[in-house]
């Protein structure tokens, strides 16, 4: 199977040296010319948990910058699958574009950001193309341009948003793919209904990812006094409150489900948090203020949503885009 990976961050480059070394053909895009010299020199250093070290030697895959998409094209990969593993925040005009360079005519697109919209925009732009979403549970720390850090094992969920007609084909290709990857050692299966499965990972996010940046403390310390707590459960309830106006399902314990992500990931760092503290951009806007958007096209009040919004939008250098 050939599979280009676009964003040589830390999930990237996890999913791409693991499906390389299990036999997979993978070309890499990398955002910087500096890191595809690196890892072509390299390879990609991989670091389970238990401390056990794998070299991906460079010769088991192929790399080119973003910035020679044009010339690396020249010749035609003909990929069966693209995974877009950017931040969604990267996900604008720009992406599309090389995106559209890289279809080939058997060639389908899974993406593994956080939030939501912007399968539907990248579909749009493709001119109607079928476009996947992929969640995953598995934990990456980059370290360099290429080590990585398993920092944790999951699992992949892969499947169409929305109702598309004539999709069998296209969910038996991604079943396909779901097997490679978890032959290459990641869990993977096919969502019925990856829908509820976005939105219950919106909620989540919207409300651990937030209040961990702005208080700075790993997640299972949001559980730590009653103040924090009332916080959390008030993010929650203005989100199904959002929920319930859209008639977006959930499970009747979402509640109880968020606490338990915060016990279980009592150790992680959010990577809002890891945003803030590196002075990058974050996620925020995609998360929270696509709810924002959300409450305020049915003229919902949410002033906890509103307010962690605009303080973590507010802690980076660089503006977020506007959502007023």
């Amino acid at each position: 199977m050939r599979i280009e990976i676009v964003g040589a961050g830390a999930l990237g480059l996890m999913f791409g040296a693991a499906l390389s070394a299990a036999g997979e053909e993978v070309r890499f895009w990398t955002r910087t010319s500096e890191q595809a010299r690196e890892l072509s020199r390299n390879g990609i250093r991989l670091i389970m948990e238990g401390g056990q070290e794998e070299l991906i030697p460079a010769d088991l895959f192929e790399v080119e910058s973003a910035r020679n998409m044009d010339k690396a094209c020249s010749y035609k990969f003909n990929a069966d699958w693209i995974l877009v593993t950017t931040k969604q925040r990267h996900m604008n005009d720009c992406l599309h574009s090389q995106l559209r360079t890289l279809l080939g005519p058997r060639t389908d697109i899974v993406c593994f950001q956080n939030g939501v919209g912007h399968i539907e925009r990248l579909g749009e732009a493709l001119g109607g193309q079928k476009v996947l979403a992929a969640l995953t549970t598995e934990g990456a720390r980059k370290e360099g341009d290429y080590t990585i850090y398993r920092a944790g094992s999951g699992q992949t969920r892969l499947g169409l948003t929305g109702m598309h007609d004539g999709a069998e084909q296209l969910r038996e290709k991604a079943e396909n793919l779901a097997s490679r990857l978890s032959v290459a050692g990641f869990p993977s299966i096919l969502s019925n209904d990856i829908d509820k499965e976005i939105y219950r990972k919106l909620l989540i996010n919207a409300a651990i990812n937030p209040l961990t940046a702005i208080w700075r403390v790993h997640n299972g310390e949001l559980l730590a006094s009653t103040e924090r707590r009332a916080l959390l459960a008030s993010l929650i309830e203005e989100i199904l409150q959002i929920y319930n106006h859209y008639g977006i399902t959930y499970d009747a314990d979402i509640q109880d489900q968020v606490t338990q992500v915060c016990r279980s990931t009592a150790n992680n760092m959010s990577s809002m948090l890891k945003d803030v503290l590196a002075g990058q951009v974050t996620e925020v806007n995609s998360i929270n203020g696509h709810l924002v958007r959300m409450a305020r096209e049915k003229e919902i009040e949410v002033p906890a949503l509103e307010m962690v919004w605009r303080l973590v939008a507010s802690m980076t250098i660089e503006a977020e885009e506007p959502i007023t």
